[in-house]
């Protein structure tokens, strides 16, 4: 019965959880420079309605660390996606700790 409450307790955490999700968007803009270190910032066409509250960027939507195995990969997808504007899918993790104020990026999938 314990297991129960804390499968219920954790299924309530979720739901309530902000994290925002796009799921058709281009990909506008894509920023890199020492000054951001290993960060790598988005702007979208179309602002996801769901964002949680540490976002509070209004030119950056997502940041994710582009020297990290995942980060790569993430980065290649981007690049490809920018230049071809073809539509993507972006979810959110519902934190902001790569960069105060803009949400870490949690997936892409290029449509």
């Amino acid at each position: 019965m314990k297991r129960f409450f804390v499968l219920l307790l954790l299924v309530l955490m979720t739901a309530l959880t902000h994290a925002s999700d796009i799921r058709t968007t281009k990909i506008t803009q894509v920023l890199v420079g020492p000054h951001y270190g290993n960060n790598v910032f988005l702007t979208i066409s179309r602002k996801a309605s769901d964002v949680p509250t540490c976002q509070t960027n209004t030119r950056y939507d997502y940041v994710f660390d582009g020297t990290t195995e995942d980060g790569k990969m993430t980065l290649s997808v981007v690049l490809a996606a920018y230049a071809t504007q073809k539509d993507v899918w972006l979810g959110g993790k519902n934190t902001c700790l790569l960069h105060n104020g803009v949400e870490d990026l949690k997936h892409i999938v290029a449509k």
